[in-house]
């Protein structure tokens, strides 16, 4: 039987004379609207613990249980209709609500990038330099690729 999904992200296609089309459309565009700006609410390992909002999403812990087992490091989104999984391609970027943080899908791990300090201390003190690097550091954080000192 002919698969009818996308290969990236597994979205429904149609077919033709396919029954009840609309279903199929909708659950593209309901996984669609999760992957557009992928932003989880926290890291979790079980769903019961969670009262989440339609459209929230959370990121499944290596330690998930019960309808999240087996779906560790996937992006897990709420609609009326329940949980919906997205497994993450390399490289993909997410950013986590509840630490601030943005993380980066690498080598089958979701990797959190960590704030970077800026300059202080040392013998030679170079204000020019000192300047460029935080500049540096505040341009990545201003496009998220470094969450904000604390």
């Amino acid at each position: 039987m002919t698969i009818f999904e996308t290969t990236r992200f597994a979205l429904p296609l149609l077919a033709a004379g396919q029954a009840h089309k609309e279903l199929f459309h909708n659950e593209a565009l309901l996984l669609l609207d999760f992957l557009i700006h992928p932003v989880v609410q926290a890291v979790a390992a079980d769903p019961q613990s969670l009262l989440p909002l339609a459209g929230q999403c959370c990121l499944v812990a290596p330690t998930a249980m019960a309808e999240w087992s087996g779906k560790d490091n996937q992006i897990a989104g709420w609609s009326s209709g329940g949980w919906h999984f997205i497994k993450p391609q390399e490289t993909m970027k997410i950013f986590v609500v509840e630490t601030l943080q943005s993380a980066i899908y690498r080598n089958n791990v979701w990797q959190f990038i960590d704030a970077v300090d800026g300059p202080v201390g040392g013998a030679i003190v170079d204000l020019e330099a000192r300047s460029a690097i935080d500049s540096i550091l505040n341009a990545l954080r201003t496009v998220a690729i470094l969450p904000q000192n604390s």
